[in-house]
């Protein structure tokens, strides 16, 4: 029984130290403050806090949310950036005739005259 409280005590500090180091390089780089205990107590939050990081594109951000998510047991799917999104959906849009055509012009070196 003791044990187990031990190990419960050092799981939680182990969470709140990485939260906290989340919570300084978070603010570092996007200037965003967030709530390190509630990050800890409530895992929807956990996850907002995590995606937002994720969105960063910093490094250092990403492998310490990997590292609470692994403390905390989230499991996250990345998300596709509005860029990839938009070209996706462009990619989908444009036909081999339309690119084609596009670079027609660009071969004739007649019509520069």
């Amino acid at each position: 029984m003791q044990e187990r409280i031990v190990d419960e005590y050092r799981a939680n500090n182990l969470t709140f130290t990485v939260a906290t180091r989340l919570y300084n390089r978070f603010r570092r780089v996007s200037g965003r403050v967030i709530d390190v205990r509630y990050l800890i107590e409530n895992k929807q939050y956990a996850e907002y806090v995590v995606k937002h990081a994720l969105d960063c594109n910093d490094v250092e951000l990403k492998e310490i949310s990997e590292e609470l998510l692994n403390l905390i047991h989230l499991t996250i799917t990345p998300q596709k950036s509005s860029e990839d999104i938009l070209y996706d959906q462009y990619a989908a849009e444009v036909t081999e005739e339309e690119i084609y055509k596009a670079q027609v012009p660009h071969h004739y070196i007649g019509a520069l005259r």
